[in-house]
């Protein structure tokens, strides 16, 4: 069969990274803050925190609620375009932040905390799901023709990404909610973390939530199901069903 991994190739080089600094005129001194433009359980926000992050700028925030939110509560927009001057900003992998399907040890003790739906980390749903062909097909892939492990890594804990979200779905629940969400998973805050998904988008909303408790060291497993459904072998995938 075919295999779709999303390969690390975004991570050898800082060449995009720099092009982006210099569009936006990201100094060192400046600070980044990213917002949605949706209006449930957004994640681009935060992959483009994570990503920042990952090339070294870490002076970056999210804006809770995003753009819905900013609005609702009659603060100002415009929509008048801006052109900045290139910034000075240093780009610099941090390789800390990613975790490549090579580095996976479920010996070592890390923790993983998979964000997909219960339904898909437990295996009750076959994959490739309905939303595993969704998220494929958000980066250009095909999942037509491809088998996939059903389940999860082994020893990893389940947290789905929307009961990090207060009541009005677009808010990041505060810093004593989500101790408790971890405290209730049995997610160690001290201990090494690795944050999964789909494909690598809502295991960020996972680190942005973490960094809200106080743990900014969590790393994204950058292929996430896409690939290790696809590359591991059944042995290597636990599975409720």
């Amino acid at each position: 069969m075919p295999l779709h991994s999303i390969p690390p190739t975004g991570f050898t080089g800082s060449c995009s990274f720099s092009g982006l600094r210099e569009i936006l005129g990201i100094n060192t001194s400046s600070r980044v803050i990213l917002y949605e433009n949706i209006d449930q359980n957004g994640s681009k926000a935060c992959r483009g925190w994570w990503l920042l992050r990952v090339h070294g700028i870490t002076n970056v925030s999210v804006l809770s609620g995003g753009l819905v939110r900013w609005k609702k509560e009659g603060h100002p927009v415009t929509d008048k375009q801006f052109e900045y001057e290139n910034g000075d900003v240093t780009v610099k992998f941090n390789k800390s932040l990613v975790m490549l399907y090579n580095d996976i040890k479920p010996e070592d003790g890390r923790q993983f905390v998979d964000t997909r739906h219960p339904d898909n980390f437990d295996g009750k749903e076959k994959e490739p799901s309905k939303f595993q062909s969704y998220c494929m097909g958000f980066l250009g892939l095909k999942s037509d023709g491809l088998r996939f492990q059903t389940g999860h890594i082994p020893g990893a804990v389940n947290i789905p990404y929307p009961t990090l979200f207060k009541e009005d779905a677009i808010s990041l629940k505060s810093k004593e909610e989500l101790l408790q969400v971890f405290q209730s998973a049995g997610v160690k805050l001290d201990q090494p973390m690795t944050s999964t998904c789909y494909i690598g988008f809502t295991a960020c909303i996972l680190a942005l939530a973490a960094c809200v408790c106080g743990k900014d060291d969590v790393s994204v497993y950058y292929g996430s199901w896409t690939e290790y459904g696809q590359r591991a072998s059944e042995a290597s995938v636990e599975c409720m069903y």
